[in-house]
């Protein structure tokens, strides 16, 4: 029996986010693993052979060599889960995230990425070790109770506990009340904390994020600079070439290419870029100003080399791309499922067109109230700069509320490290809020403020009063997976 209500059991701390996945041991200040949340993947048909017999009475009868076997085809998939496994081109991988608008959305995935975790990166017997997991904190019922059944049922651990990524954000900052502005690869939410516990009236999120500037970056390389990545997987041979010069390169040769992967490895590139290049701007950016603006144009150029040699120097656009960000409706930035939306809403009303007159009067009913229900969903996915996420958030809640959380806004994932992020936020809140007191808290190290969630899981499950609070494996059984809805 673990006794795992005391200090000298370590306890582990698992944070899955969009883009990044870290896990180890509560009471460290980092976490000992750290790999993409995205996973690879080969689907691999097998050929079963089934053979056929024939009863009569007590003898068995064997049908002729023809009938005998029966050959049917079963799909088994091979995962790939780790830094190197999924950047080693392999033929026919398909790369993809478990995760949909940050909650799961592939249980086996997900299972394959614990197992890989545990039993091959931390290497250790889980039933020897209980688990605390962060998830969203927009995160369903179902769901919650389906982590608790894989935690307890698949990999035996002796006690579970699932708490919100925010939470454990404020409490890695020393606070128990905050309005945690969080912003990593897929995901920018905003979510208010109060001593503790997750205040739903005002929670805001949107998928406007780091892959979105990503996919921005993409296509200004496109269009201004005529320019194309190749990927590092694909050089065999590449030249030094002069600033501004196409590339001279040689391609390996390479069968069964997924797009799936060639993207992410373009994404890694472009990650990279977006690093190391991009800066937000500590006022508000306007194109029409620029040559007015005498501070954003006399600051230096700064110079990228991509993996096939090509470079080029990158002035206002490194402040123009991360700018969608505090100001989305410059770049109509809005959910690609609109479009695909609109195209199936117009192929509907051909079909209803082709259709009898009586049908007809019946369905231009359905599709007034299909376009009265787009035109709403059109306003609801235009996104919202991170300034008025926090502020539209603040105001969902209670108004005795809101001069704590403007005290106590906590920034954390990969996008507040731009620099001249906490600057910017530091500028438009004010303007949104005049005469309310803002004070923004923020990790300086960049591994903390990438992995806030897990430090202060950490800081959570290392606490000696925390031993309550864990959901054991005898109440699992007595009680069933809904107890998580009680005790988490």
């Amino acid at each position: 029996m673990v006794a795992y209500g005391g200090d000298e059991v370590n306890a582990l701390v698992l944070d899955m986010g969009s883009n990044m996945t870290r896990a180890g041991y509560a009471g460290e200040d980092t976490p000992r693993v750290m790999f993409p949340t995205r996973f690879g993947y080969i689907d691999v048909e097998e050929e079963i052979v089934h053979s056929t017999e024939q009863t009569n009475g007590e003898d068995t009868i064997m049908s002729e060599a023809s009938e005998q076997q029966q050959t049917t085809t079963k799909t088994t998939r091979k995962y790939y889960i780790g830094d190197n496994k999924i950047n080693t081109f392999k033929s026919n991988m398909e790369v993809k995230s478990p995760l949909k608008d940050g909650l799961v959305e592939d249980w086996d995935a997900l299972e394959h990425i614990w197992d890989a975790t545990f039993n091959k990166m931390l290497r250790i017997d889980p039933r020897n070790h209980p688990l605390l997991s962060t998830e969203a904190a927009w995160n369903t019922p179902e769901k919650r109770q389906k982590t608790m059944q894989l935690a307890f049922e698949k990999f035996d651990f002796p006690a579970f506990y699932l708490t919100p990524d925010a939470v454990m954000t404020a409490f890695s900052v020393g606070r128990a009340t905050a309005l945690v502005l969080d912003s990593g690869g897929g995901i920018t939410s905003a979510v208010p904390v109060y001593d503790g516990f997750v205040l739903k009236k005002g929670i805001l999120h949107q998928p406007l994020a780091g892959d979105s500037i990503v996919d921005k970056i993409k296509q200004q390389l496109e269009v201004d600079l005529n320019y194309t990545i190749t990927p590092h997987y694909k050089i065999a041979k590449k030249k030094s070439v002069e600033k501004n010069h196409q590339p001279e390169i040689e391609l390996r040769q390479l069968e069964g290419i997924t797009d799936s992967f060639n993207d992410y490895q373009i994404n890694r590139v472009l990650n990279e870029f977006k690093e190391t290049i991009c800066q937000v701007s500590d006022t508000a950016f306007e194109e029409e100003l620029i040559c007015m603006n005498s501070v954003l144009s006399s600051r230096s150029k700064k110079t990228f080399e991509f993996p096939d040699g090509f470079s080029h120097s990158f002035g206002l656009d490194r402040f123009k791309l991360p700018e969608m960000l505090f100001q989305p409706n410059v770049y109509d930035v809005t959910q690609p499922k609109s479009e695909e939306d609109s195209e199936e809403k117009d192929q509907e009303q051909d079909k209803e067109q082709s259709e009898d007159l009586e049908t007809e009067k019946e369905k231009e009913k359905e599709t007034e109230k299909d376009e009265s229900m787009q035109i709403d969903q059109e306003k609801e996915s235009k996104f919202v700069g991170v300034h008025d996420m926090v502020y539209n958030s603040i105001n969902n809640c209670d108004i005795d509320l809101r001069p704590l959380l403007f005290n106590n806004v906590v920034v954390t994932g990969g996008n507040t490290l731009f620099k001249g992020f906490n600057e910017r936020l530091n500028y438009e809140l004010p303007l949104k809020a005049p005469g309310s007191k803002i004070k923004i808290h923020a990790a300086g190290n960049t591994t903390e403020r990438k992995s806030s969630s897990w430090l202060g899981g950490s800081i959570l499950a290392s606490l000696g009063t925390f031993h309550q609070l864990w959901v054991s494996r005898k109440e699992y059984e007595e009680f069933g997976d809904s107890i998580v809805h009680r005790r988490c």
